[in-house]
């Protein structure tokens, strides 16, 4: 408001200087240290202050009989506790001085009642509040301390304002008082400012929703309860003055109401500032139904053939259907909230030149919700359509990733150090630059520490602080070793720490070693401070006081951050914040636990200011609060939904205000929010905006709007219709306006409905179209995305023509290449030519440990355990390591004639030490769960691979090693080279621990065509692929077959290289097979069970509908595999 007033009196005037905007609460302190002597510039009952000498005086009050109900609470000794308790009986105390200081004047005189009231139960139901109040009077004389309040300064301040002494004329007393923007005050303060007119001129601008007198028009709520109270009582005509008057007001205006029976019980001149409304539209008629204190609709409603008979005159008023006035968009999310906003407002900027940003104010009942959503969407948009905007009411600890780092630092002692949680921290400018990291290191080391198997925990001891076994795996100390090691050592192999086996971490090379440096100074910083917070909390006899608290966190801000000048500002908040907390250290001498420490200084922060003040010539964002009843030409409220407003405010149940009855002026929060709306809708010049979130985003089911919101339509429906719709049906009439009013949107933004082509809207006339403006955006990327979805769907599909431009395609191929490339010529194809690549979303978070194996570990771990088992049955048996007690159990299963026994143990001759040593492996790394969980994980792996290396063995009886063989082709004019590595004897084996696929056919039979065209015949016996499901074989294939099957893999391969290549190996290999449409598009497709391969997302961008590009498919298809089909066989 005040910002608002600088900006009008300067334009009005041409300058705004020397003007003070104290809040009421400052100016009347100011005047007590004007009138009383002796008086500190701060009180010494102010809330903080109450706050820390309660948390002294408590504990040591609890043994008397009054505080049993506290004592209870407090019993478990919890220092949290203690001070979130003091907090709220400080702002009760706080409530006191305002709205009730005869009841802290009561209590000062020895009394232990109310003085207003005759129940004796409402103080005994809470008999502690009077006893604790004095003693928090003394404590507050042994502290030095000032023992005025604004209970006891008042009658004071009113005997001095009165006092003809300083009633002298000063300049002072010339300067006038104006109280400007403010709905209500309390009777307290309106007291002091009549006492100040007696001296000096004092204007009070109120903004009266009714230039008639409408204190005593009640609800219908109310008038209700008062008929049926009289019934009971048989004076029902007693109740007769109960008038509703206008109900909009009637049901939002209570607070008005009584603070303009509080003006009037004082004497004042009056003088009326209203201006004369002449309705042109909704809003103008509601508003001036409100300023006349009228309402249109009839208590009994009348049908058509009762109005034509009897003459009367319909009460309602017709408005145009193009009337825009008011408006109600119903929406999904905030986020459509938004983007329908954006849309609207450069729509009204279109239609209305004169507009301008600072025009429109938008106000939501906590815009701090909404600030990452209007940041997404006001400022993501292109420049053209770009809207200047302002966000304010944030407090700076939400705006400041400085201030809200520090505050995640100071609570590290609740953290489960989880990487992400530490990265963020690292991610702050401030501390990057503290410790020289750029954002190419942060990556990198992001990388590694993912990499390394870093989750959470500093260390093993760090997660008995969760009640979990002392385990190093995963933890900040188990990782870093890693990556030590590996930049020490340069190698993979197992090292033995001072307690466990360390996997070296290797990826790390040359200069990469400065960004691991700087990794660790980090780390070891943020050790000294999870040692300082751990410290403060756990160990009573290390804790620390206030002060002793606020230097170790100022010399902790120092080690940690190196602010620019951008940050400035925020580092300064946070000293003085700090500097601030040792106001109370007198106060509160005792040791304090971190988690007070924290949430003190939480609090400080959140109260130190806002992030972004009202600007002038933009659209402000905001939250609805009082003295925001500034006139603009649209009003926008955001978030009017049933749960979020009026806004939730659960009372203490110890507030002795709630149980005794209620005085005019008393505040509540349930009332504040409802004059707020009023306020709201009679601020609108030209046009009233709402939104909530009508519809669920689950299943679109509807939800209700704002109790508030349900009342102005419905204040609607019974006083106005639709042009040419009187004398019609009322029910219809009433359905037909509140369509016209609430705009139902659509889930996406880029549904058709929303743009209209060529006088189309959604396939209909736009004059048709009662509202043709409430379905248009202004997006030309979901015009673009829109206009697509209404094309056939082939319109989607990638471009399949060959691109102008031929890739160089190298004379040389590399066998490994080529089968890389046919695994999926999608992605192959975006690498290639454009260097990109996609990635699915969604991915797994880092910051759990491994409780299981999922599909790709098994994979994995199930290809080294085999590589495991064949090396061991390759070794000489005199290398093996005999475990006596296996032999003695296989012996034993052998005389009882178990050969399943005896198979088990006979493993565990064999492997031993392999088992061991992968186990040991697997743990360095970090990826077996901890404890026998991992080992239990790993069993059925370790029989699977068993078997799988025995089915290898079978096929090379000799047991020989591999043996690779290099290979150079000319084909096509392509140079083909590469090496076959799994050659055992004459037969290539190639295996994999898991189900055959299609892949693996085709990487067995380019490996196999190779050495058939490049090895002489009686070179070679046969190919086999060894899966977990199925052994494949290939015969020897003639030289000359060999190389023309070649030339057609390559002929492809050169073809992919220019266009997309639609062979996808799965769905190919179904059709090559079965010849079946039908299976080959589920296995293209996918189930609930498991994805197909049309759902990568390389291929989902070239062929998201494989029916549109069957024909190309199948031929391919056909070319490249009806031979390996003729040619395979699977047992």
């Amino acid at each position: 408001m005040s910002q608002w007033l600088k900006i009008q009196i300067a334009e009005k005037l041409g300058i705004a200087a020397n003007i003070d905007f104290p809040l009421p609460s400052s100016f009347i302190w100011q005047l007590y240290q004007q009138h009383i002597q002796h008086l500190p510039e701060q009180s010494a009952f102010t809330k903080p202050n109450m706050t820390w000498k309660l948390m002294s005086i408590l504990p040591t009050m609890l043994e008397q009989p009054e505080f049993a109900a506290i004592e209870q609470y407090l019993k478990d000794s919890q220092p949290l506790k203690l001070y979130q308790l003091s907090g709220k009986i400080a702002d009760v105390y706080d409530q006191y001085l305002v709205y009730r200081p005869d009841w802290i004047i009561h209590w000062e005189a020895g009394h232990n009642d109310l003085p207003d009231t005759n129940d004796l139960s409402i103080c005994e139901s809470h008999p502690w509040q009077p006893i604790l109040w004095r003693a928090l009077v003394t404590n507050s004389k042994d502290l030095g301390e000032s023992p005025f309040h604004r209970a006891n300064l008042h009658h004071t301040l009113l005997e001095a304002l009165h006092n003809p002494v300083n009633q002298k004329s000063t300049a002072e007393a010339e300067k006038p008082l104006m109280v400007f923007g403010i709905s209500a005050m309390p009777m307290q303060q309106l007291e002091v400012l009549s006492a100040l007119a007696e001296t000096r001129d004092v204007l009070i601008f109120w903004f009266n929703p009714s230039q008639h007198y409408w204190g005593d028009i009640v609800d219908k709520k109310t008038q209700a309860k008062a008929q049926l109270k009289a019934i009971d009582n048989s004076e029902l005509a007693g109740v007769e003055f109960l008038d509703i008057g206008n109900p909009l007001l009637a049901s939002w205006g209570k607070l008005g109401r009584d603070y303009q029976d509080m003006l009037l019980s004082f004497e004042l001149q009056q003088q009326d500032y209203f201006v004369d409304i002449h309705p042109e539209c909704l809003l103008q008629h509601i508003q001036s139904d409100v300023n006349q204190l009228q309402f249109r609709a009839t208590a009994d409603e009348l049908d058509a053939s009762e109005l034509l008979s009897n003459g009367k005159e319909y009460p309602k008023v017709e408005i145009t259907p193009t009337d825009s006035s008011l408006q109600i968009h119903a929406c999904h999310s905030k986020v459509r909230e938004l983007e329908i906003l954006h849309d609207q407002l450069l729509m009204r900027f279109n239609d209305n030149p004169d507009w301008h940003p600072g025009d429109v104010i938008v106000m939501m009942p906590d815009v701090a919700t909404y600030a990452p959503f209007i940041e997404g969407v006001f400022g993501a948009v292109e420049h053209h359509l770009a809207i200047p905007y302002a966000i304010s009411d944030r407090n700076v600890g939400q705006v400041s990733p400085l201030l809200s780092s520090f505050l995640q630092l100071m609570k590290l002692h609740q953290s489960r150090l989880t990487l992400s949680e530490v990265l963020s921290l690292l991610e702050v400018p401030a501390v990057q630059r503290k410790f020289a990291i750029d954002p190419q290191e942060f990556e990198l080391l992001q990388h590694w520490l993912t990499d390394a198997g870093v989750r959470w925990g500093w260390n093993d001891h760090d997660k008995q602080r969760w009640d979990l076994p002392a385990e190093k795996q995963n933890t900040w100390v188990f990782g870093l070793q890693r990556l030590l090691a590996g930049y020490a050592m340069a190698s993979t192999e197992l090292y033995q720490g001072d307690q466990d086996l360390i996997s070296a971490y290797a990826d790390i090379e040359g200069q990469q070693a400065v960004a691991l440096g700087k990794c660790y100074q980090f780390t070891s910083a943020l050790l000294k401070v999870l040692a300082f917070c751990q410290n403060q909390q756990s160990n009573q006899q290390n804790q620390q006081n206030i002060q002793q608290k606020v230097e170790q966190a100022l010399e902790l801000l120092a080690e940690l951050y190196d602010a620019d000048e951008t940050e400035q500002a925020d580092m300064l908040i946070l000293r003085e914040t700090l500097e601030k907390m040792l106001v109370h250290s007198h106060q509160y001498t005792q040791q304090i636990d971190q988690d007070v420490f924290v949430s003190e200084l939480q609090q400080n922060i959140q109260e130190n200011g806002v992030g972004q003040r009202f600007l002038a010539g933009y659209v402000n964002f905001c939250t609805l609060m009082p003295m925001r009843s500034i006139p603009f030409k649209m009003v926008c409220l955001l978030g009017m939904n049933d749960s979020d407003y009026p806004r939730q405010s659960v009372p203490m149940g110890f507030d002795l205000m709630r149980l005794a009855p209620a005085k005019r002026g008393d505040r509540s929060r349930r009332l504040d929010d409802r004059y707020l709306f009023l306020e709201a809708v009679l601020s609108a010049r030209e046009q009233l905006y709402f939104s909530y979130q009508g519809f669920s985003q689950k299943d679109n089911s509807p939800l209700a709007p704002s109790i508030l919101l349900s009342e102005l339509m419905e204040y609607c429906q019974q006083g106005f219709c639709l042009s040419g719709e009187l004398g019609l049906d009322v029910e219809q009439t009433e359905k037909n306006l509140l369509a016209h009013l609430t705009i139902k949107h659509k889930l996406q933004p880029f549904n058709q409905a929303y743009f209209k082509v060529k006088g189309k809207v959604n396939g209909e006339d736009a004059q048709a179209h009662n509202k043709p403006e409430s379905y248009l955006s202004f997006n030309k990327k979901q015009q673009a995305i829109a206009e697509q979805l209404q094309q056939p769907s082939q319109a989607l599909m990638f471009n399949a023509e060959p691109l102008t431009q031929s890739l160089e395609q190298s004379p040389q191929l590399e066998l490994e290449a080529m089968i890389q490339f046919f695994q999926n010529p999608a992605k192959a194809f975006f690498i290639q030519r454009w260097q990109t690549r996609f990635y699915p979303l969604g991915q797994q978070s880092s910051d759990e440990e491994p409780f299981s194996f999922d599909g790709l570990d098994r994979y994995k771990l199930n290809e080294r355990l085999v590589q495991h088992s064949l090396a061991t049955s390759l070794k000489d048996t005199s290398e093996l390591v005999i475990n006596e007690d296996s032999v003695e159990r296989v012996n034993s299963a052998k005389s009882k004639e178990s050969e399943e026994k005896a198979t088990l143990a006979n493993q565990e001759i064999e492997q031993p030490t392999t088992i061991i040593s992968l186990l040991n492996e697997l743990r360095a790394e970090g990826k077996l769960p901890a404890g026998q969980s991992g080992e239990l994980a790993l069993r059925p792996l370790v029989k699977q691979s068993t078997q799988l290396a025995e089915q290898i063995n079978e096929l090379n009886t000799s047991l020989t090693p591999a043996q690779s063989v290099d290979i150079e082709l000319l084909v096509n004019n392509v140079v083909l080279v590469g090496r076959v590595d799994s050659l055992y004897a004459q037969n290539l084996i190639l295996w994999r621990a898991g189900k055959l696929r299609a892949k693996d056919r085709i990487a067995l039979y380019l490996q196999w065509l190779c050495l058939c065209a490049d090895v002489p015949k009686v070179g070679l016996n046969q190919a086999y692929f060894i899966s977990t499901e199925k052994l494949y074989s290939l015969p020897v294939i003639e030289k000359q077959t060999a190389l023309q099957q070649l030339a057609i893999w390559l002929e492809h391969w050169q073809l992919g290289g220019e266009q997309i290549l639609h062979f996808y190996p799965e769905a190919a290999w179904q059709w090559a097979t079965s010849q079946d449409i039908n299976k080959t598009l589920s296995t293209f497709k996918g189930n609930d069970f498991a994805a197909g391969e049309g759902t990568e997302a390389h291929i989902q961008r070239v062929c998201p509908d494989l029916t549109q590009r069957f024909e190309p498919f199948s031929q391919i298809a056909e070319a490249l595999l009806l031979p390996l089909v003729e040619l395979g066989d699977a047992k």
